[in-house]
């Protein structure tokens, strides 16, 4: 039987020390919302500003353009969330970062300029790119040989075949148009951007040029790792403060192909260029990878993330955790056709 007292209990009079540390310990973003939606002194002890990291969802592939709902897979609760993203109807999906994607619109004339965007699906804010003086008019025409990126407040379009430029904005800079950073380059490479630096890996040899950002200038040469694979996949992630190279390869003595991924850090010396060492422990860090990009977490900070693994997307296909000390591996998400991380956030991103 309750008390007099347990019944007029006023909920909303806890003190914010303690709603705040109550908020930061929900591991779904579903939940914190919830939280926040009690009462105003709740929401007003837990500002969207202090939303804590969540582990990254999986969005699965939506059937493109014709709906404007995207559905995500939380790992930790093991739910399927569906949004209604308005803004995305009708765009094309073509990357996630920082808890947005990168969508664009779907032209309908060869001649008709392409317009890009940052949308964040949660609250459906959008933040709107300079226009793009190309056309994404056909579907496997240019844009099949088009890499794209978001980094720390700059997102990249490299232009393959046939324009052959790299094209970049930054968000925190008063820019109205879309800089070009390279041109005229061969098609055989790819890039990344790590701490205000510009990797270029060369896909046939493995040799990776590194220029610096803001001025352009070169900075050095890296050789390719050991026993170098041409025509294979491979992902540069900064890891809290170290550059590593996940390198993927296919275990071809296998009578049905298995992925397998070696980790390398890239080392500094005083008396040498720098180089990549193979590595099987990387600390407390988890690797998560798909075809757009990769990103690496601190795994104390989430609960159920396991240190020393990779997370791994096959695109369309299945979601691979993988000891990276040992190799094994198993199978983690339902989803039929698994598409990409996506960090669920709810801050706006704004150019400062």
């Amino acid at each position: 039987m309750e008390t007099k007292e347990a019944v007029q209990r006023d909920w909303s009079s806890l003190l914010p020390e303690l709603l705040n540390f109550i908020a930061k310990n929900l591991s779904e973003i579903s939940d914190f919302v919830r939280f926040r939606a009690v009462c105003k002194t709740w929401r007003f002890s837990t500002p969207i500003t202090d939303f804590p990291p969540k582990f990254p969802w999986i969005l699965d592939k939506r059937q493109y353009p014709y709906e404007p709902h995207m559905h995500f897979y939380s790992t930790t609760s093991s739910k399927v969330y569906t949004i209604h993203a308005s803004k995305s109807l009708g765009k094309r999906f073509i990357g996630s970062s920082q808890g947005y994607v990168l969508i664009c619109d779907n032209p309908k004339t060869k001649n008709q300029n392409s317009q890009f965007s940052l949308l964040n699906p949660l609250n459906n804010h959008e933040f709107p790119l300079p226009p793009c003086d190309f056309g994404l008019y056909s579907d496997f025409f240019p844009i099949c040989s088009q890499q794209y990126q978001i980094g720390e407040n700059v997102v990249f379009i490299d232009l393959g075949f046939p324009v052959y430029k790299l094209l970049f904005f930054c968000l925190g800079q008063d820019q109205d148009n879309w800089c070009e950073f390279k041109s005229g380059y061969d098609v055989d490479f790819r890039f990344f951007h790590l701490k205000s630096m510009l990797f270029t890996v060369k896909e046939y040899t493995g040799v990776i040029e590194v220029t610096d950002f803001t001025t352009g200038t070169p900075i050095y040469v890296i050789p390719p790792v050991e026993n170098f694979v041409e025509a294979t996949n491979y992902y540069l992630i900064d890891a809290s403060g170290d550059i590593l190279m996940v390198f993927q390869h296919s275990d071809s003595s296998q009578e049905l192909y298995d992925d397998l991924f070696d980790v390398y850090r890239l080392n500094f010396s005083r008396n040498s260029s720098p180089c990549w060492v193979k590595v099987n422990n990387i600390g407390n860090q988890a690797l998560f990878i798909d075809s757009y990009g990769s990103f690496a977490l601190e795994a104390n900070d989430f609960a159920g993330v396991k240190a020393n693994y990779i997370y791994y997307i096959e695109l369309y296909s299945w979601v691979k955790m993988i000891d990276i000390k040992t190799g094994n591996w198993e199978l983690q998400c339902p989803l039929k056709k698994p598409e990409c991380w996506f960090v669920p956030k709810l801050q706006l991103l704004q150019a400062q």
